[in-house]
């Protein structure tokens, strides 16, 4: 749900986080960012093609032979134009989950509607819809859907379930890595102490929080590790840390 200018979701830990959606302008200064680097991508198909045309055209006599390279060169560079247009947008939001370069430069990223990473199916389409938004012209019919949406949601991410949502300071980057997650995931024994209820919680929330953008969770360590801390005691330097020691038994370690 949202609130005001924040996205409120409930996590299956029963706790609400909040993300603040990326609005109008940050949007589109993201997607000025990334217009320029298609650009450039362009203008050097484009070199390219002339070079690869000039270079076949001085192996074949006759006017008609050039018409027909210079036509062969158009109908490439058309196609190739589309391709890398939509290729661009594709490729960088899976290789940075959700982000390109524009994004990336903006601090904002593409997740999905329950604020987890997106996956190949939702990029692919809230991508292949961008030609769409982008009727008649200059993404007008996307502006005009994004314009009264509290979540600032284009047809594409209506239709691939996402939202493109603001980035704290803290690098995301570096939790990228799959073998990472997979062994930082791993739990071993879980203490006693906790109540049925408060394992699930703290396991459920250990298990997933790579999948989970930096401010919300660190949002969600917070709610969830002070009032186990209140409870049970032990050490607290920082949430997560002190909910990894409290699964594991050693709360009281410093």
């Amino acid at each position: 749900m949202s609130n005001d200018d924040r996205y409120v979701l409930e996590t299956p830990e029963n706790i609400e986080v909040e993300f603040e959606p990326a609005g109008l302008g940050t949007r589109f200064c993201a997607m000025l960012i990334d217009t320029l680097w298609i650009g450039l991508l362009l203008l050097l198909l484009f070199l390219l093609l002339i070079g690869f045309g000039a270079g076949v055209s001085e192996l074949l006599d006759g006017r008609r032979g050039r018409q027909w390279v210079d036509w062969v060169a158009a109908v490439l560079w058309a196609i190739a134009a589309v391709l890398l247009y939509d290729g661009y947008f594709i490729l960088f939001e899976l290789l940075l989950r959700g982000q390109t370069p524009g994004k990336r430069s903006m601090k904002i990223r593409v997740v999905r509607d329950d604020g987890t990473p997106v996956g190949a199916n939702e990029v692919l389409i809230r991508n292949l819809l961008r030609i769409v938004d982008f009727l008649p012209a200059g993404y007008a019919l996307g502006a005009i859907v994004m314009f009264p949406s509290p979540l600032a949601k284009r047809l594409g991410d209506i239709a691939a379930g996402t939202i493109v949502v603001k980035e704290g300071q803290r690098d995301y980057r570096g939790r990228t890595d799959k073998k990472y997650e997979i062994a930082s995931s791993s739990i071993g024994p879980v203490n006693t102490e906790l109540q049925p209820e408060e394992r699930r919680m703290v396991v459920g929330f250990l298990q997933r929080r790579f999948e989970l953008l930096p401010g919300a969770r660190q949002q969600l360590a917070e709610r969830l590790a002070k009032p186990l801390h209140e409870k049970y005691g032990g050490q607290y330097t920082d949430a997560e840390s002190y909910i990894q020691r409290l699964v594991e038994g050693r709360h009281y370690e410093s």
